[in-house]
């Protein structure tokens, strides 16, 4: 007897034996298949929610994602009815739950296509590894899950939300994290060149001859802050000498470093004391902080009331801008998002141009929601001057799913040549990635988002993540040009 026929008998025996014992023993293969089912769809529960989120967080295969969510739902339902059969002795159940089982091993193997199919994008090894153990449901859900919790602690740039414009609504999206509702004083670091070692030696050597008054001793403390961190204690002693002597930059700072505990040990008491100084010595940002430090202590309406009086009495926009996020988050007052946005309004129509990036981030925030998203409409309805104008103008169009109208505001923004024309670069890059039929269309969206990584870490953070079909053609183009120019050479 040959090998092929010795495994042909063994099959015809075996499934001799399997039929033999359906027949005889029925109620028992109904139980031991009706048990395997329970742990089949225990695990089809586990993995259709691990799915979902797979399917609401990335832009690929989501029509596989949606039939493999789908067959999951059809293998329950199924489940329901063969359960009912079961209970009441039904005589089809054997066949009702072997052909439930069929079914949620079919969405298994769906699953199984869809996660590998999802290995174009982040995760590769983990979407192939999930897709290789969908076929051992237990292992694959469970993977599936890690795959799903990966993919949803992913940065805002690289997720891909929902269906629509990738890219863009990630610049959006991470333009809404950079912007988040926070109290601000526009206190700034003291500004220094970049130097080698040869100039910073000579630097400091200069600072620290003139460092017998006050304001040499902070200049002196500042530099070495910047240029030998690892001599901060230094640094803390020449801060406080120009702080004994009345110097408000230094009280500031002093403040500062107790407020947050850097440097220096966390001491809100010392920090509100310092501060207090630092106004006795004329420090308007100081006022601030003291604002802001009240409300981390506790005294939310003390802070509110000190940003009040000063957004009054001094007509600082600053504080005007801080009064909006308290009423916007509730802090020290009733939360109010229409009191909110006309503070923030005020603020603009000043100049003042934290308070557009804020507003602007109102609205980004619920540019992929419903057409009509609460947030969105309450800024749009308003009516705004300039290059932010046109900036809101753009917005309204990707919302409505107009990328080339939306392209010709954020170009004109370009006109304006302001603080928003990198953001403006950047969001025409992405529409041209995401929108772009053609390749060269896609090159230019790159060259775009290039351009505007020089001021934007939005674009700089975008730009890597670039489909690999576009650094090819940059590379190709690269390439010819470099031999152009050494043709034109010789």
């Amino acid at each position: 007897m040959t090998k092929g026929e010795e495994v042909v008998e063994f099959c015809s025996a075996s499934v001799s034996l399997l039929s033999a014992i359906v027949v005889t023993n029925p109620k028992l293969v109904t139980f031991i298949l009706f048990c395997v089912n329970i742990g089949m769809l225990l695990c089809a529960v586990i993995q259709a929610t691990a799915l979902i989120v797979l399917y609401r967080k990335t832009l690929c295969a989501s029509v596989m994602g949606l039939a493999t969510v789908m067959a999951f739902g059809m293998s329950a339902i199924l489940f329901i009815i063969q359960l009912l059969m079961y209970v009441y002795g039904n005589s089809g159940a054997m066949y009702a739950i072997s052909f439930c089982l069929c079914l949620t091993y079919a969405a298994f193997i769906m699953s199984s296509v869809y996660c590998i199919m999802l290995s174009r994008n982040e995760h590769k090894a983990l979407c192939i590894l999930a897709g290789i153990f969908n076929f051992i449901p237990p292992i694959g859900a469970l993977l599936t899950v890690a795959l799903s919790y990966k993919v949803h602690c992913d940065t805002v740039v690289k997720q891909f939300v929902y269906t629509g414009y990738v890219y863009t609504y990630a610049a959006l999206g991470q333009f809404c994290e950079t912007n988040k509702a926070t109290l601000i004083d526009m206190s700034g670091n003291e500004e220094f060149n970049d130097l080698d070692k040869k100039e910073i030696k000579r630097k400091l050597k200069e600072l620290k001859r003139n460092a017998n008054t006050a304001e040499g001793q902070y200049r002196y403390a500042a530099a070495v802050a910047t240029y030998k961190p690892d001599k901060i204690k230094t640094a803390v002693k020449f801060m406080k000498k120009s702080a004994d002597g009345g110097y408000s930059a230094a009280l500031f700072n002093l403040g500062y470093y107790y407020e947050v505990g850097a440097y220096l040990p966390k001491d809100l008491k010392k920090a509100k004391s310092y501060y207090e100084r630092a106004v006795e010595a004329g420090d308007e940002d100081a006022a601030l902080r003291s604002g802001i430090l009240e409300i981390k202590s506790g005294n939310a309406e003390a802070g509110f009331k000190l940003f009040e009086d000063r957004a009054k009495n001094k007509n600082d926009l600053c504080a005007k801008y801080d009064m909006g996020v308290c009423y916007e988050n509730g802090i020290g007052v009733q939360a109010d998002m229409d009191k909110a946005l006309d503070i923030y309004c005020e603020c603009i129509d000043a100049g003042f141009f934290e308070a557009e990036k804020r507003v602007y981030s109102i609205a980004a925030q619920d540019i992929n929601s419903a057409q009509n998203g609460e947030f969105f409409r309450r800024v749009t309805d308003r009516e705004f001057k300039g290059s932010f104008a046109k900036m809101i103008d753009g917005l309204i169009e990707i919302k409505k799913r107009l990328a080339s109208d939306a392209v010709e505001h954020f170009l004109k923004v370009l006109d304006f040549n302001d603080k928003w024309e990198w953001f403006a670069r950047c969001i025409v890059g992405t529409l041209y990635i995401d929108c772009g039929k053609e390749m060269e269309d896609k090159y230019n969206g790159a060259e775009y988002i290039r351009s505007s990584a020089v001021m934007s870490p939005i674009a700089r953070d975008v730009y890597p993540t670039l489909p690999p079909a576009v650094f090819k053609e940059i590379r190709i183009r690269t390439k010819a040009e470099k031999k152009q120019q050494k043709q034109q050479k010789q």
